[in-house]
């Protein structure tokens, strides 16, 4: 199984009299991508409570990526980018080590880690990712995907800081915003 920590998001667009719905996320894209290339997915992200989390809930089980339902918090604000509204998830800021820890424990056959260096640019998201994954054991391949999110801009020193670390304490480790490199990396 691969794990996948990042975000994932629904964005809601004026469609004629009503609005369409999607989801995106560089987590919930990831997951998706490596579905479509046969390995089982595993997202780990904070999904919010209520109808909404529900239904990227169904969306998930739809793709049949599999995820933590104990990672859920309260609804965001919906965010307006260009006449789309976006409702981002509270991962940057919520996702802690007892939840990665735990959710490490009961999905014992992880063997690849890929992570959006998105929250690894937002405390206390690097350090709860960090402090998780390196002390996962056995230690699986840890890949972070250095790609941001269009108009995304993260904490740049936070994130060298976390990659310096990363990089001294995995032994496995891919760093690069290369999709065909992080594919054939995890490939199980």
């Amino acid at each position: 199984m691969i794990a996948v920590i990042g975000e994932m998001a629904v964005s809601f667009r004026k469609n004629g009299d009503g609005w369409s719905r999607s989801f995106s996320g560089l987590g919930y894209e990831w997951a998706a991508r490596l579905r479509e290339n046969g390995s089982d997915a595993l997202l780990l992200t904070v999904l919010p409570s209520g109808r909404i989390g529900k239904e990227m809930a169904d969306e998930l089980v739809r793709c049949g990526i599999v995820f933590d339902p104990d990672m859920q918090r309260p609804l965001n604000p919906l965010v307006e980018i260009d006449g789309e509204w976006l409702m981002k998830g509270s991962s940057p800021v919520s996702l802690s080590t007892e939840q990665l820890t735990d959710a490490f424990s009961y999905f014992s056959d992880i063997k690849a880690v890929v992570i959006s260096s998105a929250l690894l640019s937002y405390n206390p998201s690097a350090s709860s990712i960090l402090d998780a994954v390196s002390f996962m054991f056995p230690q699986p391949k840890v890949v972070i995907d250095t790609s941001l999110p269009e108009g995304e801009k993260g904490q740049d020193e936070l994130l060298k800081k976390t990659l310096d670390s990363f990089s001294s304490s995995v032994a496995n480790l891919l760093i690069t915003d290369k999709q065909d490199e992080i594919l054939s990396f995890v490939r199980l």
